[in-house]
């Protein structure tokens, strides 16, 4: 396994308790891969993500998540965020915090 901290310059989406990350950094990391999984984009199409394993270090506690290899920034799951605060500045390179409440 594979120990990430919480990954820098992240966006917040809607995927869970799953981390996205750049197919390169999947590689990189030497991330388990798991199975392929249909996903349904915004217009319709389908493709297939590659899903991956990873222990994250999160609030100070190791926890076991999947990882889809896609898109070009990583992007956090809002289930990571249970008992947390976020607070975002909307503004080009405005401050996103997160906080344990």
């Amino acid at each position: 396994m594979v120990l990430i901290k919480n990954p820098p310059d992240s966006s917040v989406g809607s995927i869970n308790d799953y981390l996205c990350l750049p197919p390169e950094a999947v590689t990189l990391l030497g991330l388990p891969f798991l199975y392929d999984l249909p996903v349904n984009l915004a217009d319709n199409s389908e493709v297939l993500v590659a899903v991956h394993e990873a222990i994250i270090l999160w609030d100070g506690e190791e926890r076991e998540v999947r990882i889809f290899a896609t898109g070009r920034r990583p992007l956090i799951g809002t289930a990571l965020l249970e008992e947390q605060e976020l607070v975002i500045q909307f503004t080009e390179g405005g401050l996103v915090t997160i906080d344990e409440l």
